[in-house]
């Protein structure tokens, strides 16, 4: 004979749990409850199918963008030389003619000096002789010198090319200035303010002009300014490019990590007010740009082929009709 079965639990445990008389509770449900609940979560459901079949995802070109004012002309230095005195000051009024920057004319007074005493001189001559063909020639090309170093002797001097304001004033006395260097910028009185942003070269194909753009100015996190885009680059230029746009001022400013097209958008005004305090818009003041370039439904981004599936559709319906 087998022997018995050993129980899993030994008697008197079974007997004491027995003993205890704990009974289980059956469940009780509220079916108003369970009603408004399976209400409340096929309405979220509704509601989020909604939100993925008509919400919409932005994409956004943004990049660094600067506020150049419209009439300001800058002059340059187009020789190598020494300042020797500056005869202006920043919001001074000029006139056209006006002399703004003196440079080292030594050679060039001398030489004209000469050329007049030596012109003097052969003319002085054709008075006392005036049928002497060899004085008449020589007075000729003495003119033709003396002119000459005059007009030396005037680009030594840089003078305001018109009427306006004097801006930034690049030089100092005794500095040494090389061709091609900034000196003097002059402001006209009447002249607008223009927006112009970098924005990345890959959505130059997205951009049009009329579209909104976003304009942030740095250290102004709390005045942004809507615009309307007035022209698009056609071309996609690279760093090294857009920082020879930009000019010596500008071009260590930004950080340009790639190709960009230059966005130009129109300010409406010059000065802009903050906390109830007026500030006049600089030549060069940056900050950062932004416009929408793509707006599409969220349910692409779930599922990605659905895009193309809708445009199958659309050009078989438009085809169609």
């Amino acid at each position: 004979m087998s022997a018995a079965p050993i129980p899993l639990f030994r008697r008197d445990a079974i007997e004491h749990r027995r003993s205890r008389g704990l009974r289980a509770e059956v469940l009780a449900i509220d079916p108003a409850s369970t009603s408004w609940g399976f209400r409340l979560l096929a309405s979220g459901i509704a509601v989020l199918f909604l939100f993925v079949v008509l919400g919409k995802i932005n994409e956004y070109a943004s990049g660094p963008a600067f506020v150049r004012l419209d009439g300001r002309t800058t002059l340059t230095a187009s020789f190598a030389g020494l300042v020797t005195k500056v005869d202006v000051v920043p919001g001074q009024a000029v006139e056209a003619g006006d002399v703004l920057v003196r440079f080292h004319a030594n050679d060039e007074i001398a030489e004209y000096e000469a050329a007049s005493k030596e012109f003097d001189s052969q003319l002085a001559k054709l008075l006392l002789r005036p049928d002497d063909p060899t004085t008449r020639e020589a007075l000729v090309a003495l003119r033709s010198r003396r002119d000459l170093a005059r007009t030396r002797l005037d680009q030594r001097t840089l003078r305001a090319p018109e009427r306006g304001i004097v801006g930034d004033v690049r030089v100092r006395e005794g500095q040494l200035v090389e061709p091609g260097l900034r000196v003097v910028e002059l402001q006209s009185k009447t002249s607008a303010a223009t927006v112009v942003a970098l924005l990345p070269g890959r959505y130059r194909p997205l951009l049009r002009a009329g579209d909104k753009l976003r304009f942030d100015l740095d250290g102004f996190h709390h005045r942004a300014y809507e615009l309307r885009v007035d022209s698009v680059g056609d071309q996609i230029v690279g760093p090294s490019e857009a920082q020879r746009y930009l000019g010596r001022d500008l071009a260590d400013a930004f950080s340009i990590n790639g190709p960009v097209v230059l966005v130009q958008a129109k300010l409406d005004r010059t000065s802009f007010d903050v906390d109830g305090d007026h500030y006049d818009f600089a030549n060069g003041m940056y900050g950062k740009a932004e416009t929408i370039v793509r707006n599409e439904p969220i349910a692409y981004s779930f599922v990605p082929s659905l895009k193309e599936w809708v445009e199958r559709v659309s050009s078989w319906v438009s085809h169609v009709v």
